[in-house]
């Protein structure tokens, strides 16, 4: 396909550069229209088994490089898109000023909330309006307008809604660089439990100097998802002993020593730790360790490593008061050997600083 030369946006004055961006959002709008009418033949032919691939959204994925998240939620809206007609109607009519394929998207995803006890004549009537209000708002406005909508089509009262919300809970993880990225869905005193308990401990906190909190609003939230964590295995905030994970985390003990730059630690489920990251994990959670022969077969399980012991932590507390380094109270800080214990180094106070 061949695309004619673009004039360069530099070379553009500020009238010309609007009235191009204008014009490239409508044709975006056109091909992302027609980019779903071709998914969706593709789909309905069943070219993707024929061509070696699982299934339509690994072939895209492969070979248009695009992510599968989207052609998965594409997929999902093709799917019910023919059952709203005045949907597939704007979205095709043509006006440049007309339904664009993220509100048709918006739409199609709100009604399919909506209970299946609303009638259809119903249905149809809060089809049209989002349709029109559509001309006028924002996704995420037309979001908003949505939830608006289906509170007037919930004619069932609030316990079906209530209930069918708890069935939609949902929690996606997948891997991202040096740990993982989540999303999910709660519904009602779920998600009511989960604010009031993020919000509790996202609270900023003066340092032990007294300086306002360093911490931006989104790490001070996911510090309060990490504490919730510590508290489910057993951490005491008020007195800012941790709990004891139990992670596996498969290292050789010569580059524990070492800390060699190419030395990593085996996770589970996410990517490998440093050495160095192992050796701070290792400070405040119990160490199994396991003896493995030259095929990496366990030969031996022993006992746990004597870990920071809950009078030594609130000694540190008492003494330090909170992070030697970024001056943080101690709920936020683990305990931490000065020298390894790995390297002989004891689990005392004198070789124990909270960070």
């Amino acid at each position: 396909m061949e695309i004619p030369q673009l004039r360069p946006a530099c070379l553009q004055g500020d009238d010309e550069l609007l009235v191009t961006l204008d014009t490239v959002d409508a044709a975006r709008n056109t091909l992302d229209t027609y980019h779903l009418e071709l998914l969706a033949d593709l789909e309905s032919r069943g070219l993707a088994t024929e061509l070696g691939a699982k299934n339509t959204i690994e072939l895209i994925e492969l070979r248009h490089r695009r992510d599968a998240r989207d052609t998965r939620h594409d997929l999902k809206f093709l799917k019910n898109l023919p059952k709203y007609q005045a949907v597939t109607a704007a979205l095709t009519d043509g006006d440049p000023d007309g339904l664009t394929p993220d509100l048709a998207k918006v739409i199609v995803d709100t009604l399919e909330k909506a209970p299946s006890s609303v009638p259809v004549e119903d249905l149809r009537v809060a089809e049209e309006q989002m349709i029109e209000a559509a001309r006028y708002v924002t996704p995420s406005g037309l979001r908003d307008f949505g939830a608006k909508v289906l509170a007037t089509l919930d004619t069932d009262g609030p316990e079906p809604a209530e209930e069918e919300a708890y069935r939609n809970e949902s929690l996606r993880i997948r891997r991202a660089d040096h740990g993982i990225k989540f999303s999910g869905y709660l519904a009602g005193a779920n998600a009511e439990h989960f604010k009031t308990a993020i919000h509790d401990l996202a609270k900023p906190h003066r340092t032990i100097d007294g300086e306002l909190d360093p911490r931006s609003h989104e790490k001070r939230q996911a510090d309060a998802l990490t504490t919730i964590l510590d508290i489910a295995t057993g951490a005491d905030p008020a007195t800012g002993t941790p709990g004891v994970p139990h992670l596996t985390v498969t290292i050789d003990f010569t580059d524990l020593k070492t800390l060699t730059a190419a030395a990593a630690g085996e996770l589970v489920f996410g990517d490998n730790l440093s050495a160095a990251a192992v050796r701070l994990l290792a400070c405040d959670a119990a160490v199994l360790p396991i003896v493995l022969g030259s095929d990496s077969q366990p030969l031996d399980v022993g006992t746990e490593y004597r870990f920071v012991t809950r009078p030594i932590r609130r000694a540190l507390n008492r003494r330090d008061k909170g992070c030697v380094i970024c001056k943080a109270p101690p709920s936020h800080c683990h305990a931490h050997h000065l020298i390894h214990w790995a390297d002989g180094g004891p689990t005392s106070i004198s070789n124990l600083v909270p960070a």
